[in-house]
């Protein structure tokens, strides 16, 4: 088992909740993903990919650069946390799922894959 797939399945083994994770591009595609359900995984990854892009440091937001996003929503919670200015874990989860878990965990992996990815 490759190393970003390693990372990704224990993230997803230790979040309650979790349904899908991925390692994703700025430009939204997939690198490495793990999921066990009917999550619309390249759907997600597009959208966040795109919305990231929207709202990258510009005079006009002055936000910085993006280190993690939540999205709440009916059926999901997705975390989408920063590896590298260039490429995202996007993690989502059931909304009874841990949160605070899910946030921990997905700190801890960034520094694994960073590493891979520079």
């Amino acid at each position: 088992m490759g190393v970003f797939k390693k990372v990704l399945q224990g993230i997803r083994d230790r979040v309650e909740g979790a349904m899908a994770v991925s390692l994703i591009g700025l430009d939204g595609i997939a690198i490495e993903s793990v999921k066990d359900s009917a999550v619309p995984l390249d759907v997600l990854g597009a959208e966040f990919g795109g919305f990231i892009k929207s709202i990258r440091p510009n005079a006009e937001l002055n936000t910085g650069e993006v280190l993690q996003f939540a999205l709440v929503a009916e059926k999901y919670v997705t975390f989408l946390s920063a590896v590298t200015p260039e490429y995202f874990v996007l993690l989502v989860m059931r909304p009874d799922g841990n949160y605070g878990r899910a946030r921990f965990e997905l700190d801890k992996a960034k520094h694994a894959l960073r590493d891979e990815l520079i």
